[in-house]
């Protein structure tokens, strides 16, 4: 077919396709129309950035991790199951996840607000943690030179997850981002059980250090507590609370990490908790936790207290916190009970 056989050929269909009652549809004229001005274009363009890549995206990218089956392995007995947990949740939510706490306005997961208060509930569980074990644990016994690793963890877990380039208090003015201080903390942790493994450190259990590291996870549990009551006591009222879901799942992140923080510990110290009569109270503590972690509301209401068709999502995880706490309490008293010897 040659060159003008096939332009005769375009042009009649051209005109019979603008004489089809397709052409004369007015929703088909009033879209080509339209479409002709780039301004529209650009417009629709907008729209399904708006409809499409944060919606589609936020939802691809949103995933709270409750998993509690996770078991610590060692390299070797000396070192420290629950430094080992810290590290390896670090890593899930920061390397092998997307943290979403900082993230600025042009990524997908900018309007989600249940993951990131999650993930920022787990690092804080992991700093209250790392740091009782930093200001107990005895240090080196070979050098004063050797850094305090794990004190080090703590500082670096204590910054803020909503830094991505720039500092929160002038935003002109450059900063660390949180994911950059997470994983710096992460590799002090891998560097102290390293230390433990290569005998520059030796890891001491003690009763007495156990307890106080309890005495701060109960101190955190207590936060949580206050955190969850104020919400409730303040705004079980309203038509619609629009903080309910990030409080929620800011404390269940922390009942999360705290429970897979003292599976781990419990590991560390289970001769001890055995011989002092706590095993079975420290699963008890566990269970709380466990369901705490596992409440999984479809929409978190904070519903009036006394409503029989509101429910308050807030007031179920807050229970199972007061039950950890108080086991814990009891747990304290059991390590309380004279021992003829702790051990190593």
């Amino acid at each position: 077919m040659d060159k003008q056989s096939l332009h005769n050929l375009l042009h009649t269909l051209s005109e019979r396709l603008r004489r089809s009652r397709l052409a004369q549809w007015k929703p088909t004229r009033s879209l080509a129309l339209f479409l002709q001005s780039w301004w529209h274009l650009l417009t629709i363009a907008i729209l399904l950035v708006f409809l499409l890549y944060y919606p589609l995206g936020g939802y691809i990218i949103h995933h709270i991790d409750t998993n509690t089956e996770y078991e610590i392995e060692l390299a070797h007995p000396e070192q420290s199951a629950a430094v080992e947990l810290s590290s390896f949740l670090i890593n899930r939510e920061v390397n092998d996840k997307l943290w979403t706490a900082n993230l600025p306005f042009f990524y997908p997961s900018y309007f989600l607000d249940n993951m990131p208060s999650f993930q920022q509930g787990i690092i804080k569980s992991q700093q209250i943690g790392i740091n009782a074990m930093a200001h107990r644990l005895t240090p080196p016994i070979k050098d004063d030179t050797t850094p305090n690793y794990l004190l080090k963890a703590a500082e670096l877990l204590n910054y803020p997850g909503t830094v991505w380039m720039f500092s929160p208090d002038n935003k002109l003015r450059p900063a660390p981002s949180s994911t950059k201080q997470y994983r710096k903390a992460r590799r002090y942790l891998i560097k102290y059980n390293e230390a433990l493994l290569n005998r520059g450190l030796i890891f001491y259990r003690s009763a007495e250090d156990l307890q106080y590291f309890l005495h701060k996870i109960a101190l955190g549990l207590g936060q949580a507590e206050k955190s969850l009551s104020t919400q409730i006591r303040e705004h079980n009222t309203d038509w619609f609370d629009t903080q309910a879901d990030n409080v929620f799942y800011y404390n269940q992140g922390q009942a999360y990490g705290f429970f897979l923080f003292l599976k781990a510990l419990g590991k560390d110290y289970q001769q001890i908790i055995v011989e002092r009569g706590a095993y079975e109270d420290w699963t008890i503590l566990l269970n709380a936790l466990r369901n705490a972690a596992e409440l999984s509301p479809t929409i978190v209401r904070n519903g009036e207290l006394n409503s029989s068709f509101a429910p308050n999502h807030l007031s179920y995880l807050n229970a199972y916190l007061l039950k950890a706490q108080n086991t814990i309490y009891k747990i304290d008293s059991l390590l309380n009970t004279p021992h003829n010897k702790d051990t190593k």
